[in-house]
């Protein structure tokens, strides 16, 4: 289940028992002698994440205190900034931080979260710098860089099976409908199809990956769209009356107030903005939870939106959730959160996921690297040893 803890408040989910509960139920095997069984797949590694994000010489840093056997070990010297007046967005992310800091210390207090982060990183850990997520997503990279066709298929076979595009083997779960496509071509394959949930986790502009592209290539990127392009998208005619919006977010402000201004033209209201805190294997978040003083905050928003109309009644959804889960390795490979909305819509809802990077059962997905997760090479057997 991805769902391994859901209250008012807060949740904890699990990204690589969804995918594992998936091979299991629809029997995936890539072993040419279907007898042999796999013991642990390459897409595990992506979530073998046991220290924070460091950079290399502080993690080495880290270990050698540890080995020094001191009880505390510091974090990186950063320098210390004048107390300034803050602005109105400021205030509201130092807001939003510290609900995130209250909310997760309650978290961590709780027996399912103790149950669920067990793991405590040694001196190796640290030194090692998370080097199997690394290196399976360097191999990934490489080995998944390739322009799609344009496609537009079903596949309802009862278990997993597999397509080669271009040369490259992809696994496909069943009753599937996938098309690779521009989003500017959204209507001429919906044909006027209205689904309960839509969950869209858009390219936002973002100085990161443009500069990240312009340094090693574009297979490290992608096409970013502007907000005006987003809300030009015909959501509105796809999402029935009632239906549930569900949009990942940039963290920079001036896009997020842009997009909210906009998003009436969807005919949707916003009914809450939630929280993903990402998490390592012990429960510490990747990054330090700190208010505007930290660049690099180590949570995403959510928002969801509710085509509401007055004579269909669903139960309220809670604002402010905060839920975490170990991050995949791989850049937008975001959990699975149909298991937390699922009480939030109709019974057998028609989802539709856009900007897709990967293939969900019953779901029509639809994006220009919509098989891309679904490369076989993360569902190979792992050689990188006991774990």
């Amino acid at each position: 289940m991805s769902v391994n803890l859901a209250t008012e408040k807060s949740a904890i989910l699990d990204h690589e028992s969804w995918i594992l509960q998936l091979i299991n139920t629809y029997k995936l095997n890539l072993h040419e002698d279907k007898s042999v069984k796999c013991k642990r797949w390459n897409f595990q590694d992506l979530f073998d994440l046991r220290t924070p994000y460091m950079m290399d010489g502080q993690a080495e840093k880290v270990a050698n205190q540890l080995e020094r056997k001191n009880e505390v070990i510091s974090e990186p010297k950063r320098k210390k900034r004048k107390k300034e007046h803050l602005t109105q967005k400021a205030e509201e992310v130092e807001c939003e931080v510290r609900h995130i800091q209250e909310v997760f210390t309650s978290l961590r207090l709780m027996p399912e979260f103790k149950l669920k982060f067990q793991f405590i990183p040694n001196i190796e850990d640290f030194r090692s710098n998370n080097c199997l997520v690394r290196d399976l997503r360097k191999r990934f990279t490489e080995a998944s860089n390739t322009t799609l066709p344009q496609l537009d298929e079903y596949y309802d076979g009862p278990h997993f099976d597999t397509r080669v595009v271009n040369g490259s083997k992809y696994v496909l779960p069943p009753d599937v409908r996938y098309v690779c496509d521009d989003v500017s071509n959204l209507a001429s394959h919906t044909l006027g199809a209205k689904f309960d949930l839509i969950v869209m986790d858009p390219p936002w502009q973002n100085k990161y990956v443009r500069r990240r592209t312009h340094s090693h290539g574009s297979h490290h990127g992608y096409d970013m769209m502007t907000v005006a392009d987003i809300l030009h998208l015909p959501v509105a005619d796809l999402l029935s009356d009632g239906g549930l919006l569900v949009i990942w977010c940039t963290n920079n402000n001036s896009i997020v107030q842009e997009f909210l201004q906009g998003l009436h033209a969807w005919g949707v209201e916003l009914v809450a903005t939630w929280y993903w805190l990402k998490v390592t294997k012990a429960g510490d978040p990747v990054t330090p939870l700190e208010g505007v003083s930290h660049s690099k905050q180590p949570y995403e928003r959510v928002f969801l939106a509710r085509k509401c109309k007055q004579e269909i009644v669903l139960k309220n959804i809670p604002d402010c959730l905060v839920f975490c889960s170990v991050p995949s390795g791989i850049h937008s490979h975001k959990p699975p959160l149909h298991g937390l909305v699922s009480e939030f819509i109709t019974p057998q809802p028609r989802c539709l996921e856009l900007f897709a990077r990967s293939l969900t059962p019953g779901w029509m997905c639809y994006g220009l690297e919509v098989l891309r997760l679904q490369h076989s090479l993360l569902f190979e057997e792992s050689v990188a040893g006991t774990h």
